[in-house]
């Protein structure tokens, strides 16, 4: 596939078909694509929301300031970052980091040791910021991989977290909602899914230091 021709593809879509689905098997693709994103030492400190209920889509639009996409949408991805981040995430990811490349724990202490000190030591108005800009990354990477399947998407920073929160039942897994990303395919009479990128030119766009 040619990346760069899917990226001039992809729209920021503004009208979906509410007829048309994204398969099971797709949407296991852009979660797979979500869940392997680079982040900050790998620890991950958000999670992935996956809504597929059409009435809860429909009573997602009016806290998502009519914004229709919501409703038509197959599916919304909601990137939400956990609200409590300390060393619970880095036992965690250890743990895991352990299981998943089969080693002892006490192989990995120092190393657990140094990122420790660096997450409990963040302060904590600094760690809502730092774990948005990890979310964001997965969300470039999962619109990339739904552009490379020919699936549309639109995200979205339009909408009331709080209340996105309470109507997911987040609040109780400590997550907040961050930014929110309707996907399925778009409408035919969808004006501007066409219409060419308006972006800086190169020149304006790149600064080379040689």
């Amino acid at each position: 596939m040619n990346t760069i021709e899917n990226l001039k593809w992809r729209s920021a879509t503004k009208k979906f078909d509410p007829s048309k689905s994204v398969s099971d098997a797709d949407l296991e693709i852009l979660i797979e694509a979500a869940n392997l994103a680079p982040t900050s030492f790998g620890i991950q400190p958000f999670q992935l929301v996956v809504v597929k209920n059409k009435e809860l889509q429909s009573d997602l639009v009016e806290i998502s300031y009519g914004q229709t996409q919501v409703a038509d949408a197959s599916h919304v991805l909601v990137m939400a970052i956990e609200t409590e981040i300390g060393q619970e995430q880095v036992d965690n990811y250890f743990d895991r980091m352990a299981e998943v490349r089969n080693m002892e724990p006490e192989a990995l202490a120092g190393y657990k040791e140094m990122m420790s000190g660096y997450m409990t030591t963040m302060d904590d108005s600094i760690k809502p910021g730092w774990a948005a800009k990890q979310a964001y990354i997965a969300l470039g990477t999962l619109m990339t991989a739904a552009a490379e399947l020919k699936i549309d998407a639109c995200p979205m920073e339009g909408f009331d977290a709080v209340k996105f929160q309470s109507k997911l039942g987040l609040a109780s897994k400590r997550l907040m909602p961050v930014v929110i990303l309707p996907i399925g395919y778009r409408a035919e009479d969808d004006e501007l899914a066409n219409a060419p990128k308006v972006r800086k030119k190169r020149s304006d766009f790149v600064v080379e230091v040689n």
